[in-house]
């Protein structure tokens, strides 16, 4: 799960008796007094998401838990040192009724929003990406991009010369998808605009030096303030909203108060632990979220936190399973889960699915590849490593990432020439094992008659223990025809028929009979035989089937 960072906030009271109302759309809810305010804000918040989408080509932005915007007509000690809060079960953004939203909050949900719905972009696009839309401002549904912030930089600058310039701005997207999928800058820079990078780095470096950054515009999306339905909300949810920005003493006075009322106790039980979780309470927080659960908790976060802190693998599992149930999008569940399974396929199927909802976490795709190395997956090996080049902003790491990726081939060969020995050596035992039982037979066969205790007509005794010849033909070898490394053998039976047989591989031919007996190319000294053979005809060859044994009588 993605943390932002908490601020401590100063004590403060909602005005006795305020009516408070909230409205939802998208990944965004806001809590505010009643009027108008509320409805513009989510206006406000509704058009900043559909501008980053048009820059970056996603149209639905999507967060893994709700951004909620609390609007208060008087911040008071509301307002802290980090624009984003990581509350209870969302992200939380804390605003005064008629002051405009700060930059660092335009800045944090840029990131946020890069973050939940991209694959990583170079560092200087996300950077340039960043910068551009902490500048963000709408009036009405009029979006106003590309004013400068207090310290202008060539990434900054970079992005509004592609967006500001209407020969370019239509390409963007078309750029930043091919980065953030892997391909390479030049062709990515030719793909959008048939410049190379180089040519369009010029022109932004006379851009910036130039320092006539004009504003832009992007399109809005058609919406109005009445659009949004008001829901008004009770004086426990309310309560339980300032609780959840997690303000310590603050918070937890308000998650008690909830529970002594005996409403929101799952929720107020989760926020507890959450605190004493801040506060190294470990044992307390434990408590506290098996209270939750125990209450039905629906927060995802509650059964992670307690899966970090129960020891028992079979409960720890049963809790992550169940937030993963709860919310789909988080990948931490099945990064702890993956953690703590030793089963080979289900550690990798835990990472593959922490790896798909967070991609820009290079530890997800790196597990991942040695999970697939370890059973000689090399194919999807050099995938997840390529993915972890992709996702790493250290130049250190995406090196060595790329380094693995590289030697993936040779590890593959290596492995497969191992195989290939392997398969060799089995092959030449097997067959070392198949002429020595043959030898053996042969030799029982000449000591059962030429030791004189035989009976005339006594048949020899079969010896093959490999799959039964169908078919068997008596009569005299005619001839012997070289094939390579094959022959063909031709008899005539005892009734007078000729039939031509294949000897597919001679070191795989039982030969029987009193004596050495040796088959030579060409004509044959007729000499009586009986051959058992395999049925398998061969047009080509003009053979009625394979020779097994070949017994001179």
């Amino acid at each position: 799960m993605r943390r932002l960072p908490l601020f401590v906030l100063l004590p403060c009271l909602l005005a006795a008796g305020e009516h408070w109302i909230k409205l939802t759309s998208g990944p965004f809810e806001v809590f505010a007094g009643a009027g108008e305010r509320g409805r513009e804000t989510m206006v406000r918040f509704q058009e900043f998401r559909h501008a980053l989408g048009e820059v970056v080509g996603e149209t639905d932005l999507q967060t893994p838990q709700p951004v909620r915007i609390l609007l208060f007509r008087n911040a008071g000690g509301w307002v802290g040192n980090e624009p984003i809060i990581h509350g209870r079960d969302c992200y939380a953004i804390v605003l005064e009724e008629k002051a405009p939203v700060s930059p660092a909050v335009w800045s944090e949900l840029t990131r946020l929003f890069l973050a939940a719905n991209t694959a990583q972009m170079p560092p200087a696009f996300e950077h340039g990406l960043v910068e551009f839309f902490s500048t963000f401002d709408v009036k009405g549904i009029q979006i106003a991009v590309g004013a400068p912030p207090p310290q202008p930089d060539l990434d900054w600058a970079r992005i509004h010369l592609l967006v500001t310039t209407p020969e370019y701005f239509g390409r963007i997207k078309v750029l930043l998808y091919n980065l953030r999928k892997g391909v390479d800058e030049d062709a990515a820079y030719r793909n959008a605009y048939g410049k190379s990078p180089a040519e369009i780095e010029a022109l932004v470096r006379q851009h910036f030096a130039a320092g006539n950054f004009k504003p832009g515009t992007i399109s809005s999306l058609p919406m109005a303030p009445k659009d949004f339905v008001e829901r008004a909300v009770s004086d426990a949810d309310a309560r339980l909203a300032r609780a959840d920005l997690l303000a310590g003493a603050s918070s937890a006075v308000e998650y008690e108060a909830l529970l002594h009322a005996h409403v929101k106790i799952a929720e107020a039980e989760e926020g507890l632990g959450l605190l004493a979780l801040r506060d190294y309470r470990a044992d307390d927080a434990r408590r506290h979220f098996s209270a939750a659960m125990d209450a039905g908790s629906s927060s995802a976060r509650c059964y992670i936190e307690y899966a970090k802190l129960e020891p028992d693998n079979a409960k720890a599992a049963k809790a992550l399973l169940r937030a993963a149930q709860i919310n789909p999008k988080l990948d931490e569940p099945y990064a702890l889960l993956a953690a703590r399974d030793t089963d080979p396929d289900q550690r990798a199927a835990h990472w593959k699915a922490a790896a798909e909802r967070n991609a820009r976490n290079p530890a997800y795709w790196k597990a991942l590849a040695e999970c697939y190395l370890a059973v000689h997956n090399y194919a999807d090996a050099a995938k997840a490593w390529r993915a972890g080049e992709q996702a790493a902003t250290d130049s250190a790491e995406r090196e060595r990432m790329h380094r693995a990726r590289v030697a993936i081939e040779q590890q593959r060969g290596d492995y497969e020439a191992a195989g290939r020995q392997r398969k060799a050596d089995e092959d030449a035992r097997a067959l070392a094992l198949l002429k020595q039982q043959a030898l053996a037979n042969v030799h029982a066969l000449e000591a059962k008659y030429s030791d004189g205790t035989a009976t005339p007509g006594q048949k020899p005794v079969p010896w093959w223990n490999g799959p039964k010849p169908g078919g068997k033909i008596h009569g005299m070898l005619k001839q012997v025809e070289c094939l390579g490394s094959q022959a063909r053998v031709v008899v005539e039976g005892d009734d007078r028929k000729t039939i031509k047989l294949l000897v597919a591989d001679s070191s795989k031919v039982a030969i029987l009979g009193a004596g050495v007996e040796t088959l030579g190319c060409g004509r044959q000294t007729p000499r009586a035989v009986s051959i058992e053979y395999f049925p398998k005809p061969n047009v080509r060859l003009g053979t009625a089937g394979e020779v097994a044994t070949i017994e001179f009588r």
